[in-house]
């Protein structure tokens, strides 16, 4: 599955992943807007009709589900994206939703939607929508569990761009293998998947070991030639040569919070990133930052800086979003060609794992 990464995850790369075998996202974002909804209408249109050409050029087998993904805390904090989203479902007929951050939303007080049910996740299925809710903890996944959803996504804390704060998530073969567990305990028969730090074969057969039914990949399709995004963001991604170059932290949700109007909430204010000048200097002393950025010192704006920096596409100053994966990326490819081989090295790694398992007849 390809993560639906804001900003990133288009019409084009949601197609190409569908057409390798994978299941491609949109990525809704901040659908707290007229703006934002026009523009995932777009991305749907253009979708529709790639889908669409395929078909009339003999790829009948061919299956291109429409699959969006959304941001929870800012898409249902108000009755807007309430509406946004019925209007998605009634017009569009989504095949799948992901939600994250949280993984189940509930209506705000005095909402006047459509439809008022109980929870996003009964919203969707009412439209015979199935529901994906990727989750970073065990509680959230129980809860997520128990509102019915379709499938679980295990982001582990190795994930690149928002999750749970590191304090407080899982690493992803951890998580994933007690979630793998826990969906067994409650008799739910769903696929779970695995995300965070994965971008090969071996990377999927590791994911099959534990339980999972798939992986979700997040950094491996940005560094893809149908991603959207800066070109020098997705260099970087190449240019990284280590985990050792990626920690998640908290610093650039501190800094964007203090300006942007949509904040991300804890305890998902905290990213998978590269590390660069601002997280060396910053991400030990969360508290000196806040102070810094709410009584600058020296007549220094930090905000103003990153924000030029981010404009400017400074990858030593602005925030690239990474997991830790990275340092196994080496160029920048077609999403089709990179699902392909991913499914390629993860039958030669399940036959490999046949030699050592296998009793030998010496």
């Amino acid at each position: 599955m390809g993560a639906p990464m804001a900003g990133v995850s288009g019409a084009k790369l949601a197609f190409e992943t569908c057409r390798a075998g994978g299941l491609g996202f949109i990525a809704a974002g901040h659908l707290n807007s007229k703006e934002a909804f026009k523009q995932l209408e777009h991305e749907i249109e253009i979708f529709k009709e790639l889908a669409a050409k395929a078909k009339a050029n003999g790829d009948e087998g061919g299956q291109y589900p429409l699959c969006i993904g959304f941001i929870s805390h800012s898409t249902f904090k108000e009755e807007l994206g309430w509406n946004f989203v019925q209007h998605l479902l009634e017009d569009y007929e989504p095949d799948v939703v992901q939600f994250f951050a949280p993984a189940v939303s509930y209506p705000p007080p005095g909402v006047k939607a459509k439809i008022i049910v109980s929870n996003t996740v009964k919203l969707c299925q009412s439209y015979g929508c199935k529901v994906v809710a990727q989750v970073g903890s065990v509680k959230e996944a129980i809860e997520a569990l128990d509102c019915g959803v379709d499938c679980i996504v295990a982001q582990g804390s190795e994930a690149g761009g928002h999750g749970i704060r590191r304090d407080l998530g899982n690493g992803t073969l951890s998580l994933t293998s007690t979630l793998v567990k826990i969906a067994e305990q409650k008799k739910r028969k769903i696929p779970v998947l695995a995300a965070g730090g994965i971008v090969d074969g071996r990377g999927l057969v590791a994911a099959l070991a534990l339980g999972a039914d798939g992986v979700v990949l997040g950094t491996r399709l940005w560094a893809s030639n149908e991603a959207a995004g800066p070109k020098a963001y997705k260099m970087a991604l190449v240019e990284t040569r280590s985990c050792d170059d990626v920690v998640r932290t908290q610093v650039f949700d501190m800094i964007s919070n203090s300006y942007n109007t949509t904040k991300w909430p804890a305890p998902y204010d905290s990213s998978g990133v590269l590390r660069n000048l601002v997280t060396d200097a910053w991400d030990t002393k969360l508290n000196e930052l806040e102070s810094e950025i709410l009584y600058p010192s020296n007549g220094s704006n930090i905000a103003a800086k990153f924000r030029k920096a981010a404009e400017g596409q400074r990858i030593d100053t602005a925030c690239v979003y990474s997991g830790q994966g990275v340092g196994e990326i080496m160029s920048i490819e077609p999403a089709y060609g990179i699902i392909q081989k991913i499914q390629r090295e993860a039958a030669e790694s399940m036959t490999r794992l046949q030699r050592v398992c296998l009793p030998r007849d010496d």
